[in-house]
């Protein structure tokens, strides 16, 4: 029987003595538990009862070859790793493995100079996300906090964090995390440029610097220097939530037309980013005084790898949005 915290690796090859051989090197160089299988075939058998950790193949067997192995690894188990054994004229088939999910490979002529070194990279790699998909089975939600000066710098690596987050902890995709980088980038830039620095987007409306220059102006100037825009992020599941406050006076928003269902506003010089607010958020409201927006996304297609509990009603993010 194995040790508790041990790997076992399935190998796979109809060479009885390529098999023995790779097979040898990781027993012989690791703590690792080696099973083997001759082909494709037999491997996608084992797996059902062996639940390997990693498999290593060759590419080119009978039945069901090195290729279509990775495929059906990475269809029915695709957090098992698969690394290749190549050799001399399977290059272009290695290539189009690894573009179809296989993680590594080596030459069978190095085995035994970079196969152990191969296979601990590899697993390494897969434990971070193993451990990284167990925790999202137990996440509920999280609650971001943060506070930034009038430096329009700082915008794109925040969003880019809050993108991220959603894309790892709730499987944004890439049109979702896309949406999502806009609202929030237009919703700060519009708390800096327009709540606490005072611009009037009519500036622009000419294309002179004008606009630009009184921005650097008041970014050095009181009482415009000394505001801050806050921001509340709350994730969860199946539903986010952000809050962006910033310390200006506020507007009269009755005075902007952000209608997205209205196409002559994309056309508009002033109220683009509202437009677009309201275009890719599910919700969108402002306090009284219109220095804080609330925007709240709903996801169509929640995780179903485990059910979305809500965050507690204590949670001040929460509070904040109702």
């Amino acid at each position: 029987m194995s040790a508790p915290h041990s790997k076992t690796i399935l190998v796979v090859d109809d060479n009885p003595l390529d098999l023995q051989f790779a097979g040898g090197i990781i027993t012989g160089q690791t703590g690792y538990r080696v099973v083997y299988a001759r082909d494709g075939v037999q491997a996608m058998e084992l797996m059902q009862c062996e639940k390997p950790d990693l498999v290593l193949t060759d590419l080119q067997m009978p039945e069901i070859d090195g290729l279509a192995l990775v495929e059906g690894l990475r269809q029915r188990y695709p957090f098992v790793p698969a690394v290749l054994m190549t050799a001399f004229g399977s290059e272009e088939i290695a290539v189009e493995a690894l573009q179809k999910g296989a993680a590594s490979y080596v030459p069978k002529k190095e085995l035994r100079r970079r196969l152990v070194d191969t296979l601990r990279g590899v697993l390494a790699a897969a434990d971070g996300h193993q451990r990284h998909e167990k925790v999202k089975t137990c996440w509920q939600g999280t609650h971001f906090k943060f506070c930034i000066d009038n430096d329009d710098a700082v915008i794109p690596v925040l969003v880019s964090h809050v993108q991220q987050y959603a894309a790892a902890m709730c499987d944004d995709d890439e049109t979702e995390s896309f949406r999502l980088g806009v609202a929030l980038h237009e919703a700060l830039r519009n708390a800096i440029e327009h709540g606490n620095l005072e611009l009037n987007s009519r500036l622009r409306a000419d294309g002179s610097d004008e606009y630009y220059e009184m921005a650097q102006r008041r970014r050095r100037e009181p009482p415009f220097c000394h505001r801050r825009v806050w921001i509340e992020a709350y994730e969860s599941g199946d539903v986010s939530r952000y809050v962006i406050r910033d310390e200006g006076p506020g507007f009269d928003r009755t005075l902007v037309n952000y209608d997205p269902c209205d196409p002559a506003n994309i056309a508009k010089p002033s109220g683009r980013g509202l437009f677009l607010i309201h275009t890719f958020m599910d919700e969108v409201a402002f306090n009284d005084t219109g220095n804080e927006i609330t925007m709240t996304r709903r996801r169509k297609s929640p995780r179903g790898d485990a059910p979305h509990a809500r965050a507690p009603r204590s949670w001040q993010a929460q509070q904040a949005i109702q």
